[in-house]
């Protein structure tokens, strides 16, 4: 299938680099506009995004429903819809409620120091590879309770064809190596768990089992899922969050007065995770366009966080942005489990490097991932101007 449009083609080079004003065009001319290579329509107004997001009866993310098989290492609390999802989204939200963040938080803040210290002699650095990542990885796996993997060539070719795969609506050739690498990642987690941990969620997992009934490969893809989603998308989030800071320089201020509001502007402004796709249970209108049952449905949430009847002034960075009631962790019954966790990244990520290199900047071409999705930068060469402060 051809993912050429007239209006939209989201594997352009130039789209991937900043989609920002073909989001804008799209809302303006065709805010309901049925995309012929996609076979989807794609939704870029607030208020249409937030009507598919909250009801999941209408727009629903188990595609079973109308008849479209869901391959077994995709079942999981994201691919689950309610009724059938909402014992195990309270079994996940109390493993999360039964987690110590403030201790996570503290501990995070530990790991960006000794991170930062590592990089103390350089130069310059590759912020994804030298600290998001890693950053989020060890955040991320601490709170689950297990140990990081090793980051060897096969961990980066599982990783690579996993992020490949979540375009496969636009790229159908990855869709099998992507299962693959979901279900190695949930073998991981399977083999952990079976070894009777007692830290972290997946300590409490191993205690409560009996208290949801769902097949044990649904939970392990749940878990698998939450644990991957809780570096990779953060890990992305920082580096958008980054380089939209040292674009907007007269902003980094504002960061240190209000670290919480400021990070919720920035997953406004430039959050990664771009899309969501739904699929229609009944015939339904949206705006004045009439979808049928069965039809596919891309939600744009980061069209839908620039949309002017929502937001005043959407394309300005404005880190003291309140109320602001963006779409960066989804709405409903598929929202982000992990929103606090990456809040609590974001601001401990943020704020330790840009106290300790108040001047730092781009210093080379920033690579961007070929990714609709999930959208952010491969690389991102840093030149670390001047002496670290000392905190």
């Amino acid at each position: 299938m051809s993912n050429q449009d007239e209006l939209f083609n989201p594997l352009d080079p130039d789209v991937l680099r900043d989609p920002y004003p073909v989001y804008r065009q799209l809302r303006e001319s065709d805010p309901v506009h049925w995309h012929a290579g996609l076979g989807a329509w794609v939704l870029t107004r607030y208020a249409d995004c937030l009507q598919v997001l909250k009801n999941s009866a209408v727009f629903a993310a188990d595609f079973r429903k109308v008849g479209i098989p869901t391959p077994d290492p995709l079942l999981s609390l994201q691919t689950l819809d309610p009724p059938d999802q909402t014992p195990l989204r309270h079994f996940a939200v109390d493993a999360l409620r039964s987690q110590d963040m403030g201790a996570l938080e503290r501990n995070a803040q530990q790991r960006a120091e000794r991170l930062l210290d590592g990089l103390a002699q350089r130069e310059t650095i590759d912020f994804v590879t030298d600290f998001a990542t890693p950053f989020t990885l060890g955040t991320i796996s601490e709170l689950v309770g297990m140990p990081p993997p090793e980051a060897d060539e096969q961990w980066r070719q599982r990783n690579d064809e996993l992020h490949r795969s979540m375009d496969a609506g636009l790229d159908p050739g990855s869709e099998e190596a992507g299962l693959a690498a979901r279900q190695h990642f949930s073998d991981f987690v399977a083999g952990w768990l079976a070894n009777g941990p007692t830290d972290g969620i997946s300590g409490y997992v191993a205690a409560n089992r009996a208290k949801v009934d769902y097949p044990d490969a649904v939970l392990h893809n749940s878990l698998r899922a939450f644990w991957h989603a809780g570096f990779e998308v953060p890990a992305r989030f920082l580096g958008n969050a980054l380089t939209t800071l040292t674009a907007h320089p007269d902003s980094v201020s504002l960061l240190g007065a209000d670290p919480d509001t400021a990070v919720e502007e920035l997953v406004r402004f430039c959050g990664p995770v771009h899309v969501v796709s739904r699929v229609c249970t009944e015939d339904v209108t949206v705006g004045e366009r009439r979808m049928r049952r069965g039809q596919m449905v891309v939600v744009i949430l980061a069209a839908a966080n620039r949309d002017p009847e929502r937001f005043a002034d959407p394309e300005r960075l404005d880190l003291t942005r309140s109320p602001n009631p963006h779409l960066g962790f989804g709405r409903g019954a598929h929202s982000c489990l992990g929103n606090l966790v990456a809040r609590i990244e974001g601001r401990v990520a943020l704020t330790a490097v840009l106290r300790r290199y108040p001047a730092l900047a781009v210093d080379g071409a920033l690579d961007p991932w070929e990714n609709a999705t999930l959208r952010g930068y491969s690389s991102i060469p840093l030149r670390l101007h001047g002496a670290p402060v000392v905190s």
